[in-house]
């Protein structure tokens, strides 16, 4: 995706996560950044300087966090968090069916 397009996505995305009650806060970090919840709100955090493609992956993934099942969402934000979700749960699958999940410990 060009940098135009990451930028006009970025600007749904803030606007869009702004109005379903998540504190995005843009700031010199100097670091990569992240998503927290304080007080049940949903916070995303991030270096003004970063990229807008990590930008949008920090708000996408603070947007995941929440039950949006009540609020709008513009069709290509619901989409971009279904595909966001349907990876971390292919994640959480693999990770159940390993034998270190099971709690199978190595014996010295």
């Amino acid at each position: 995706m060009d940098d135009r397009r990451n930028r006009e996505l970025f600007a749904l995305l803030y606007e869009t996560a702004s109005s379903a009650g998540i504190e995005v806060i843009e700031d010199r970090l100097n670091r990569r950044g992240g998503v927290c919840r304080v007080d049940g709100r949903v916070h995303v955090i991030f270096d003004e300087q970063a990229p807008y493609r990590e930008k949008n992956r920090l708000i996408i993934e603070g947007m995941g966090k929440m039950n949006l099942d009540a609020a709008y969402l513009p069709p290509k934000i619901r989409i971009l968090i279904g595909e966001r979700r349907d990876v971390q749960d292919g994640i959480n699958d693999t990770m159940e069916t390993t034998p270190a999940s099971q709690g199978a410990l190595l014996a010295d």
